[in-house]
């Protein structure tokens, strides 16, 4: 989600001024870098990280809760996401909540 469409969600009415960017700020995040994603695993709504254990088995888990590895050279990022909230889609969420 945008920052700005998180404002006009919560505060509709508010007046937004843009500054630009501070020095230190993060254009995006990355939840998912390219070092952990030959540990990564695809579960559909979600990814998980599987812990650099010995002990830890892919198959065990991969045959409790399914899933899949991701692609080599894999990373998850919001520079390459294409799934955005809105404010209107965060306020039908918050009022499905109700």
């Amino acid at each position: 989600m945008k920052i700005v469409d998180l404002a006009r969600a919560l505060a509709p009415d508010c007046d937004i001024e843009t500054i630009g960017i501070r020095v230190g700020e993060k254009l995006h995040e990355v939840m998912v870098p390219q070092d952990d994603g030959r540990t990564t695993l695809d579960l559909g709504e979600y990814f998980v990280i599987e812990p650099a254990f010995h002990h830890w088995s892919r198959e065990n888990y991969l045959e409790i809760h399914g899933g899949e590895p991701v692609v080599e050279d894999f990373e998850y990022s919001s520079a390459t996401n294409d799934k955005w909230l809105t404010a209107d889609s965060l306020r039908e969420m918050l009022n499905a909540n109700e």
